[in-house]
């Protein structure tokens, strides 16, 4: 037993010391280890397909490599000659000074259809750093830096020799950042994103377009016609769309994040969601990836079918996930990987169904993916391979596809019915490339010999209407037919072509109504989005509208940006009196989104009117309380001071937005006080105290004391009295926070205490360590420890007091958890433990020594039960190889895939010096407000007057005004230093072991 002490003394230092191993994309003094992989010995076809396993259904040869001029291929497109377009680039990530740019477009053809490519040509070359493409009018438009091109061939010779710089100005602050990803709307919209270091300003025939960081870009081409949307999926870098066969639209990050598209693709300054987005993910891989295809191939195992299938460029597989419907969006199940691959080059970025059925993947083939995170010209970037590879069912009957370049307009409509989504896109693609008189009489007359009977006549015309949306032809007719179909997702498509059109159809807000109040949530989504890019005042209407119904979060989502997009025109013809809403609701709905004082006037004249139901009052009394100044505080006591709804909004206002209390506040709040309701009396005691009213210290403090009182009311009474100034109120808080107080009544007094009496608080807290029990410990830290002098008042205390190792222990992991540095509190803490040692400085010989010695020497097994040891505190935050996190508020990266691309060196330099290693996105952000309280977490989101901040403490998300913040530092990591300074070498040893074996991705959530 002494010896299993011994060995817990010395890991505890370890507490949360992964909680930035796989969190490690941005370092300041080194590589980021994700992404840089040491050279494979063996760079040969055979070694890689050794290195692949798979499902057993399956199998996967060699379409075409290096061999054929193929090296560091960006992405690839099919074309309707089944021909595979390959982008590739050699000047990545920077190209050297006086060497001329050689990238290239290259077609590869699969002659005799055996399943390998056998035929290469070069259509476009002299490309700079291209980033993505797409096949179309004739020819191909690619991202080329700052440039937005159209290159042709005009002579038929095969090779491009018309180049047109279609936009310019799109950002380039980071090359693998710049335009990429470009991809067809049903209706013939381009898409493609950008990521957060660019900054775009891109001139257009319809003024300057502007897009400050990560985003997705929408381009009409034949209108010239482009829009910006700000932050459309989770992560700084979105890298992939993909369509279902209703034109459901998702995307891509290149982290881990899948997300809904549609909320969105609201054009607005505002967006909610954090500034790395993802408010709209539906699911995600376990590591960074990009890429989405959605599988639909009779030639794969009927399971895969709908299946998302994704890149994983660092983990090295090719990841599956299932679709299932949620609300007006979608939700994502992770299943077991298609694909993985123990190669360090194996890197795949685009994946394709080809004419044959078969799979098709990119393999960029480098063990540098990085662009900061390693040098530019590092020898290790691998600029000579590339290759392709075909992944096929056994024995299944490979498709054969139509051929689709020999077709007339009227062949090629015939093929909008047919079952593949890639032959019918292709088909489509087709169309869009022919004259507009040819396309859309071959199209009309296709319409007019559908069978009404016929079971897929909604979804022919789903189709159909793209092509005349390719064409910038409208057809009302059409347009209506499908607005009344009954397959919802027919009205859902339609609803979104309203918006298209909105500006060449009559009244298209009366198109819009009858969505905005269907029977399906994915209707009235459209409907929301549809309305915001009609640029009138009556379209918040449609969109309030469409927002009255069951809670969703993707219709929260939407109508919350379109608010915001439309309020410039909303907001004057509200003032004026010119916009009304079908209910009050939805005018409360509105206004309470955006709030403000100028909006506040219209909601003070609608509480005068007449007739108003008495639950019309009050919603509008509580939307008044959210919004207005201390006036209207004034205002709202008076008249609603006996409804719990009206003071919570009071009080929510006085903690998130300081609402300062109005001159006779104590007199207004008085009668809730003696309110017989306790509804009523908790509001009233939370608004008391956080407007520091002192006239009610007296009744506040007799209802925490009160023993018969409710625990719910003496809570929130105890906390009332923390920002009183009355000196007297000591008296009262000192005895809630003995042994005969429930343990959350004394957590809260502590906390009071501490805001009146730091020292005395920490004496306190010290005294009941060793009495309370240990699930209270962490209540008691925190009440203490969000003063600004907690933690060292408390180091003080505890040398007045002798409290168990174990206790030590369990407050030790409780600050490594929490993500707090606080020396001497630690230093304290060891001492009672009995925690030698520091952790020794950087050194590569060091490393190097260590890595050699847990690759030759270590015990994996043993490393894993050291990880997951109840007594540190990883997975507290953490999911690692089967064992969950165990706190799912404060849950950090999933470490499963950790050693997928990260060498044991970087592994070992992670652990033992973490702020060498901090990912984009969790760097901590330490605050101190005016008041002394202390948060440390991440940064949610943040403007000019609101920092909003996750709790590490609390795992809650605290609003803080600007000007309340005294005192700010970010960019550390939550990792607290000297965690591993106690180690013995064989533990240490054991432990890099075990995380250098996590490098697939094979279980399921």
């Amino acid at each position: 037993m002494r010896n299993h002490d011994r060995r817990l003394n010395s890991i505890i230092r370890l507490g949360y010391l992964l909680a930035a191993l796989l969190a490690t994309s941005i370092s300041t003094h080194g590589q980021n280890p994700l992404s840089v992989s040491p050279p494979e010995k063996d760079d040969s076809v055979k070694a890689q397909l050794a290195s692949f396993s798979l499902d057993e259904r399956l199998q996967v040869n060699l379409f075409a490599d290096e061999s054929m001029g193929i090296a560091n291929p960006v992405c690839f497109r099919w074309d309707a000659r089944d021909r595979l377009w390959v982008l590739c680039t050699w000047a990545y990530p920077q190209l050297q000074p006086g060497i001329k740019p050689e990238d290239k477009l290259v077609i590869l053809e699969d002659t005799d259809s055996d399943g390998r490519a056998d035929k290469v040509s070069t259509f476009a070359d002299g490309l700079n750093m291209p980033t993505g493409f797409a096949l179309g009018h004739g020819g191909a438009y690619i991202g080329n830096g700052r440039d937005l091109i159209h290159v042709k061939d005009t002579t038929g010779d095969g090779k491009a020799d018309k180049r047109e710089v279609i936009f310019t100005g799109f950002g380039t602050g980071d090359t693998h950042q710049n335009i990429n990803s470009f991809a067809w709307t049903p209706g013939g919209e381009l898409l493609f994103c950008q990521g957060l270091h660019c900054f775009s300003r891109v001139e257009t025939p319809w003024g300057i377009r502007r897009l400050d960081e990560h985003g997705s870009w929408r381009l009409r081409p034949l209108r010239r016609q482009l829009h910006s949307y700000r932050r459309t999926s989770g992560g700084g870098n979105p890298w992939g769309y993909a369509f279902g066969d209703w034109g459901e639209p998702f995307i891509k990050s290149n982290g881990g994040g899948i997300s809904e598209l549609l909320p969105s693709m609201v054009h607005t300054d505002h967006i909610t969601g954090g500034y790395w987005g993802g408010a709209m993910q539906i699911g995600a891989t376990k590591i960074k990836s990009m890429v989405i295809n959605i599988v639909d191939s009779p030639h794969l195992p009927e399971d895969l079918q709908g299946d998302f299938l994704i890149a994983g460029y660092f983990a090295r597989n090719i990841a599956r996930l299932r679709p299932a419907t949620d609300g007006a969006g979608h939700k994502l199940q992770t299943l077991a990987p298609l694909l993985t691959s123990s190669h360090n080059a194996f890197r795949p970025v685009d994946l394709n169904i080809g004419p044959d059925g078969a799979l098709y993947v990119a393999d960029w083939f480098n063990p540098i993916i990085g662009h900061y995170q390693a040098s530019l010209r590092h020898p290790n970037r691998d600029r000579d391979h590339g290759r392709i590879w075909r992944i096929s069912a056994k024995g299944r009957t490979l498709l054969q596809s139509p051929m689709l370049a020999e077709m007339n307009s009227t062949q090629l409509c015939k093929q909008l019915a047919q079952p593949l989504r890639r032959t019918r896109q292709l088909a489509k693609l087709r169309l869009m490339d022919l004259p507009k008189p040819e396309a859309i009489a071959a199209i009309g007359k296709w319409i007019e010999g559908l069978k009404p009977t016929d079971p897929q006549l909604e979804h022919k015309l789903f189709e159909a209407i793209g092509v005349f949306e390719s064409h910038e032809v409208v057809n009302r007719a059409l347009l209506e037919r499908l607005l009344t179909a009954k397959d919802h997702r027919a009205r859902a498509y339609a609803t979104r072509v309203v918006a298209r059109w909105h500006h060449r159809l009559k009244d298209p807000l009366a198109l819009l109504r009858k969505s905005a109040v269907d029977e399906h949530p994915r209707v009235r989504l459209e409907a929301i989005v549809a309305a915001s890019d009609i640029r009138e005042a009556g379209s918040i209407v449609i969109a309030a509208q469409a927002a009255d119904g069951p809670k969703d979060r993707f219709i929260d989502f939407a109508f919350t940006q379109a608010v915001h997009a439309l309020a410039t025109h909303w907001k004057p013809a509200l003032l004026s009196g010119k916009l009304q809403f079908n209910h009050s609701s939805h005018l409360v709905r509105v206004v309470g989104t955006i709030g403000g004082n100028e909006v506040a006037g219209v909601i003070r004249q609608k509480i005068a009117e007449e007739n108003l139901e008495p639950g019309e009052v009050t919603t509008l009394l509580a939307l008044l309380a959210g919004i207005g100044n201390s006036t209207d505080a004034g205002m709202t006591l008076k008249n609603g001071a006996d409804k719990p709804e009206v003071l919570r909004a009071l009080a929510d206002s006085a903690r998130e937005r300081n609402l300062q209390a109005p001159a006779n506040a104590a007199q207004l709040i008085g009668p809730a006080l003696g309110s017989q309701d306790n509804a009523i009396r908790l509001q009233a005691i939370r608004l008391s105290g956080l407007w520091a009213l002192n006239e009610h210290g007296a009744a506040i403090s007799t209802m925490a004391t009160d023993r018969t009182e409710s625990l719910p009311l003496r809570l929130a009474a105890t906390e009332a009295l923390g920002p009183m100034n009355d000196p007297a109120l000591i008296k009262i808080l000192v005895p809630l926070t003995t042994l005969d107080t429930p343990p959350t009544i004394r957590a809260a007094a502590m906390a009071s205490l501490a805001k009146r009496d730091v020292t005395r608080a920490a004496a306190l807290t010290a005294a009941l360590l060793t009495k309370v029990e240990v699930k209270e410990l962490d209540l008691l830290l925190a009440a203490l420890l969000q003063r600004s002098r907690g933690a060292d008042e408390l180091a003080g205390a505890l040398a007045a007091h002798t409290i168990p190792a174990d206790t030590a222990k369990i407050m030790r992991r409780w600050l490594n958890s929490t993500g707090r540095n606080e020396p001497r509190l630690a230093g304290a803490l060891n001492d009672i433990i009995g925690l030698k040692g520091t952790t020794p400085a950087y050194s590569p010989d060091y490393v190097a020594a260590l890595a050699k010695d847990a690759l030759a020497e270590g015990d994996a097994t043993n490393g894993r039960k050291i990880f997951q040891l109840p007594i540190i505190s990883c997975t507290a935050c953490h999911a690692v190889d089967g064992i969950r996190g165990t706190v799912t508020a404060l849950k950090g990266p999933n470490l499963t895939a950790l050693a997928a691309g990260l060498p044991v060196d970087i592994i070992i330099e992670s652990v033992l010096w973490p702020e060498r290693q901090i990912k984009e996105g969790y760097q901590a952000t330490t605050v101190v407000t005016k008041d002394g309280r202390v948060l440390s977490g991440f940064a949610h989101s943040e403007d000019k007057t609101v920092l909003r901040i996750r709790d590490l403490t609390t795992g809650k998300i605290a609003t803080l005004q600007a000007g309340d913040i005294k005192q700010r530092s970010k960019g550390g990591t939550v990792m607290p230093p000297q965690l591993t300074a106690s180690l013995t070498r064989p533990e240490l040893r054991d432990l890099i072991k075990y995380l250098s074996t996590l490098k697939t991705l094979e279980s399921s959530e």
